[in-house]
């Protein structure tokens, strides 16, 4: 795996954790029932590691999951940051993010959530 990588899509990143967790079968620090042969038990610590991030990166990553598909979206064009979609959207459940994104819309959000 390529360690320090430059400016990846946040969303492509947290898509990349999410499968590398369900692989690795890393739930709350692993899976430590299953014996499996030549089956190297890995951490969210390890991963991060192996991926050049710190583990709060890699759990912040991992929050961009839980955004609506329009929010993905805005974080994959870049419309909006990484950084606001995990401080403040990713923690709303997702009726709430859809009724919110519905109700001011997508080009409001932008000008709100703007560099």
């Amino acid at each position: 795996m390529q360690r320090g990588i430059g400016c990846i899509n946040p969303m492509k990143m947290a898509r990349c954790i999410t499968e590398l967790e369900r692989i690795y079968g890393i739930q709350r620090g692993g899976d430590r029932k299953s014996k499996q042969d030549n089956l190297v038990l890995k951490t969210q610590l390890d991963l991060s590691q192996e991926l050049g991030i710190s583990q709060q990166q890699l759990q912040d990553y991992k929050k961009l999951n839980n955004l609506i598909p329009e929010l993905q979206s805005m974080v994959e064009n870049d419309s909006i940051k990484a950084t606001v979609a995990y401080k403040i959207w990713a923690k709303m459940p997702q009726d709430e993010q859809e009724k919110f994104f519905n109700d001011i819309g997508q080009e409001k959000i932008k000008l709100m959530t703007c560099y």
